[in-house]
């Protein structure tokens, strides 16, 4: 999330979500009563001696709500944040009629409250972090399996082939510069200087397609590294990629690191029949209304089970009132479904609650 500004004595942010995660930083922060201002669409339909009766304009305008309800959609890549207008321009709409903003990732808005409490303004905070993103490259003669890691979200994309199949190919021939610069301009529409650069398959293909890469950009040279032991390619290859213990160590910083860190934790607990450990969403509830929870994992697909949005955010913000950290993790990753073989949530816990 990116905070332009926030005016204390006011009450008011100026902000620009940037992902999923954000959606849900702002799901918990955004209470019933509070001013959201942002820009949306309404249908105006104009009435004039050639006009449709059926037919409208649709417009964009900005708008100030005084906020009813905020819910995520089953996706989570939309937050509809409902209420009743008290500013905007009058000949397009009275105050007072009820409109829905829809939030999503890219979108600014700016929320106002009377009063913002503690764990709201750490919930906040915390939200501003440092941009993680890893592109994975998975590459032989023949193909280039690709995926981008943000947070803990996972997208694979298209293979790339080098048209070298069949019964009469040789391992050892060299890849030709076209499959190469095919695989390169995906990696450039995905970088930015802050994104690191893993290649692993087996032979010598990674270290040709390494050195190609750092003569078409030098500055990829702090970025770039090559990762041993993976025999595999295409996307089988990136999800060994994901669970290289070299792979791992690179990233340890990582919030995908920290998730997958915890998670390992919890299992141990688990196996090792430590109390200090909560899963299903009842015995997470009961460890956070007495403070116990240090540190809880969520999986995004419990939302296909049935779990109501504003159970679990009232949920996370009570783990935030006694300092504890949550952690959403993409439905993508191996790590989301082992997750939820244990209910859609664990938490690792300060002490036994029983």
């Amino acid at each position: 999330m990116i905070i332009h500004k926030f005016i204390k004595n006011k009450g008011l942010v100026y902000l620009t979500l940037e992902d999923a995660d954000d959606l849900w930083c702002l799901k918990r922060i955004i209470e019933h009563g509070d001013l959201v201002s942002g820009e949306t669409t309404r249908v105006i339909k104009r009435e004039g001696l050639y006009s449709r009766p059926d037919k409208g304009e649709r417009i964009r305008v900005r708008v100030t709500m005084r906020v009813e309800s905020a819910k995520l959609d089953s996706s989570l890549e939309r937050l509809r944040i409902s209420g009743k207008i008290v500013e905007m321009p009058e000949d397009i709409i009275a105050k007072g009629s009820s409109h829905s903003i829809v939030a999503a990732p890219n979108y600014s808005l700016s929320l106002q409250k009377d009063r913002w409490k503690d764990p709201y303004l750490r919930i906040l905070k915390n939200s501003v972090r440092k941009s993680e993103r890893f592109i994975l490259i998975a590459i032989d003669g023949r193909e280039a399996g690709i995926g981008t890691v943000k947070g803990t979200h996972l997208q694979i994309l298209p293979t790339i082939e080098s048209g070298s199949m069949g019964k009469h190919y040789d391992i050892k021939a060299k890849p030709s510069n076209l499959y190469f610069d095919q695989v390169a301009q995906i990696i450039l529409l995905e970088y930015d200087p802050s994104t690191k650069i893993f290649l692993a398959g087996p032979g010598h293909v990674k270290n040709s397609f390494a050195n190609f890469l750092l003569k078409l950009r030098g500055d990829f040279k702090e970025n770039l590294r090559l990762i041993d032991g993976i025999d595999v390619t295409g996307e089988d290859g990136i999800y060994m990629i994901l669970r290289s213990p070299q792979f791992k160590k690179q990233i340890e910083e990582s919030k995908l690191a920290q998730v997958s860190n915890l998670l390992e934790q919890a299992i141990k607990r688990i196996s090792d029949g430590d109390k200090k450990v909560a899963y299903t969403f009842n015995e997470v509830k009961e460890a956070s209304n007495l403070g116990a929870v240090d540190s809880v994992l969520i999986s995004d697909k419990i939302f296909d089970y049935g779990m109501n949005d504003d159970d679990l955010a009232s949920l996370l913000n009570s783990v935030e009132t006694f300092h504890g950290k949550s952690y959403m993790i993409d439905s993508s990753t191996e790590i989301s479904s082992q997750v939820m073989a244990l209910g859609g949530i664990v938490a690792l816990l300060r002490f036994s609650p029983k």
